[in-house]
């Protein structure tokens, strides 16, 4: 599978919808796959939170495979040997694309919790831009889950004519209060740590205990309680010193989290989910939806309770009586959430029809 990773720099500087502006934000990206002569084989993969643009093969820092491997590649749901597949980081995210470590050209010191916020749409206006730059215009699919199903149903209808298909998983009209409180506890035990330092620890060390802590409590809440009795029940430890062997799971979970974020992005990234809602500045959600031209798959968990399938029911009846080309499955999973991320089987043959209609 042909492999590229770089990054690009925004010819303009990017004005934010919460207020701010980056100037000239650089965005990384990888590439698999090669894009064909008329090149009107391009599908775009927007990454969940807690990824970056590192899809597939083996991650140039950890040397563990690619948040999405599982899925990219040849023969596999998104066919290298047929598609070139884009995933673009975003602006305020880990993994070389401008963000709260990347220095701010008007101090000259690592911008922190100066950062400005960033919204969904941010991330697709940026992404566009981008794209621009590469020379890819039309795609023939975005794909992607959680905060990647937000940017998807943020593509098809802000980009419409740019959109061949969309597949957005695991992504509903709207951030619930109950994921909203959810991130509020993981950035509130990373504001809790002293290393936190209101956010300017570059340099100083990190603020492992809150991002542990966080890490461990979004673990537990991303996963159901039928998910982890049948992972671990009441099974002791490998090591007896560890207790149960979940008490084990989330002493790895602890002990990776410093290498896997940067706490200030995580609190970025959070926030842009906190803030997503498909009908603001709209009438409502026929209003929100009525733009989009492509045919949408939307795909939820019935064990999802963050993002609830009768949520995405409804978004699909939505636009269906809009006249949309949609359809909604609703795929079983014993994972819940991750699903998506972690467990294709389901996944695999409903994109694949997709994508071939």
């Amino acid at each position: 599978m042909e492999q590229h990773a770089g990054t690009v720099t925004l010819d303009q500087p990017l004005a934010l919808a919460r207020g701010g502006i980056l100037p000239r934000p650089v965005l990384a990206y990888a590439t698999y796959g090669r894009r064909n002569a008329a090149g009107d084989n391009v599908v775009l993969v927007c990454h969940a939170m807690t990824a970056d643009q590192h899809a597939a093969g083996l991650h140039p820092a950890t040397g563990r495979k690619g948040w999405w491997d599982i899925a990219i590649g040849p023969g596999k749901m998104l066919d290298t040997d047929r598609w070139q597949v884009v995933c673009l980081n975003v602006p305020g995210g880990n993994g070389g694309s401008t963000a709260p470590a990347s220095l701010d050209p008007a101090t000259g010191r690592p911008y922190g919790m100066r950062f400005p916020e960033i919204t969904i749409a941010d991330m697709v206006d940026a992404q566009a831009r981008a794209l621009d730059q590469l020379g890819i215009g039309r795609l023939a699919a975005v794909i992607g889950g959680c905060m990647g199903g937000f940017q998807v149903l943020e593509w098809a209808r802000r980009h419409p004519a740019r959109v061949g298909r969309a597949v957005a998983i695991s992504a509903t009209p709207a951030t619930s209060a109950y994921t909203i409180a959810l991130w509020e506890l993981m950035r509130q035990a990373i504001y809790a740590d002293p290393a936190w330092n209101g956010g300017d620890y570059y340099g100083q060390g990190i603020p492992r205990t809150g991002l542990a802590l966080g890490a461990m409590i979004g673990s537990v809440l991303w996963l159901d309680r039928d998910t982890l009795a049948a992972k671990f029940g009441r099974r002791p430890a490998a090591d007896p010193a560890q207790g149960f062997a979940v008490q084990e799971f989330l002493g790895n979970v602890r002990a990776n989290a410093e290498h896997r974020f940067d706490a200030n992005s995580l609190i970025r990234m959070t926030q842009a989910v906190d803030l997503y809602d498909l009908t603001a500045g709209h009438a409502d959600l026929a209003a929100a939806v009525a733009a989009i031209t492509a045919p949408v798959l939307l795909v939820s968990y019935p064990g999802d309770w963050r993002y609830p399938a009768a949520e995405i029911a409804v978004l699909a009846q939505v636009m269906a009586q809009a006249g949309i080309d949609v359809r909604h499955d609703s795929v079983d999973s014993h994972i819940g959430h991750g699903a998506f991320q972690f467990d294709v089987s389901g996944l695999e043959p409903r994109v694949r029809a997709f994508l071939d209609r």
